[in-house]
């Protein structure tokens, strides 16, 4: 059974079909050792189609993850709203590899938000088009192509308004934060069309902003499942809602906004999530959730079987990273990661049959 077979399978409520469980990381994968493996360093494989399709690929090529994954960073959307973006390129010529992120924040009012003529062509839209129709060229069939985006509640909460601004607003002002969700929505849904036109397999909505760590779950239900229901209502393709950050309280309203599946981190226990998930909607999927720094990234590999045995355990028919891979990880480390699920997941098959 291929990637694409055991991942697909387990996002159409097919799980009983699989030789495995899958291993993936819907989000960010870029590691600094997969940049020099690929030669696709940050900040080139943020503009560069090509390189961007190589590093994004460097995780499957190299230790096995089930699924390949681009873009790299969160500012995609927000600049494309105008937001004027850092990709850290002076950093860079001084020996750092440091995340993308915005100037400063430039919108104050709902109609400051620039939205473009032709969404296609903004920003770097057409890097990441045409980076997701090399990856289908090669993987078509074999490997899930993945490609996240922000839904509108993280962009502009973390990269358009003054976000300390923004969330007294959600307190005092929910119509104006509704205001400026409402102005930029279109935005997103073209941005996640484009994608699957270009032959993305899965989209994945990376709504960190929204965890519970920043926002009360009332404030999640009456501001951001809206707009994520709206997202995941525009396309066809599978959807997977990422909230890494405390989400327990929330897992139900994750589950209703009507994703394919869901992504937790290690601050929400996957014993937990499943006993809520399966009480709404029985064998729904979670994908979770291994912390990226303290187990991925710090190891030791005794450490990575450990913690995926356990999520196995508690119900994950999906194991991955709750977040982005720290770039720092050391390649062994994923490897272990991929190899423990596949063995593991394997145990797992064979148990319930």
């Amino acid at each position: 059974m291929n990637c694409y077979d055991r991942v697909m399978a387990v996002l159409g409520g097919r799980k009983k079909s699989i030789d495995r469980l899958p291993c993936m990381n819907s989000v960010s994968t870029a590691t600094k050792d997969f940049m020099k493996a690929t030669d696709a360093w940050w900040p080139d494989a943020h503009k560069d189609p090509e390189k961007m399709a190589k590093l994004g690929s460097a995780a499957h090529r190299i230790c096995g993850l089930d699924n390949v994954t681009i873009p790299f960073d969160m500012v995609v959307e927000a600049e494309v709203l105008g937001a004027p973006v850092d990709l850290r390129e002076e950093a860079f010529k001084r020996g750092k590899i440091l995340w993308p992120g915005v100037k400063k924040f430039v919108i104050n009012e709902p109609y400051d938000i620039k939205v473009p003529q032709d969404v296609s062509a903004a920003g770097r839209i057409p890097v990441i088009e045409k980076a997701i129709r090399i990856l289908k060229k090669e993987f078509g069939g074999k490997v899930p192509v993945n490609v996240f985006m922000n839904p509108p509640f993280t962009c502009v909460s973390s990269y358009l308004v003054d976000t300390i601004r923004f969330m007294k607003m959600v307190v005092t002002s929910p119509g104006e934060i509704h205001g400026f969700l409402e102005t930029s929505m279109d935005v997103f849904i073209e941005i996640a069309k484009i994608y699957e036109e270009a032959g993305a397999d899965i989209i994945t909505l990376h709504e960190m902003g929204a965890s519970t760590d920043n926002i009360s779950p009332s404030h999640f239900e009456a501001l951001a499942a809206p707009y994520i229901k709206k997202l995941v209502n525009s396309v066809k393709c599978p959807t997977i809602l990422n909230i890494c950050g405390s989400a327990e309280s929330i897992i139900d309203k994750m589950v209703k906004c009507g994703a394919t599946a869901i992504t937790i981190d290690e601050r929400t226990p996957v014993d937990k999530a499943r006993t809520i998930v399966d009480k709404i909607r029985s064998g729904y999927p979670i994908i979770g959730n291994i912390s990226s720094r303290k187990v991925i990234h710090d190891g030791p590999i005794e450490h990575i079987r450990d913690s995926v045995k356990k999520a196995i355990e508690q119900g994950a028919d999906i194991v991955a990273p709750g977040c982005d891979f720290w770039i720092e990880t050391p390649t062994k480390h994923i490897k272990a990661l991929v190899d423990a699920v596949a063995s593991e997941g394997k145990i797992y098959r064979q148990d319930k049959e």
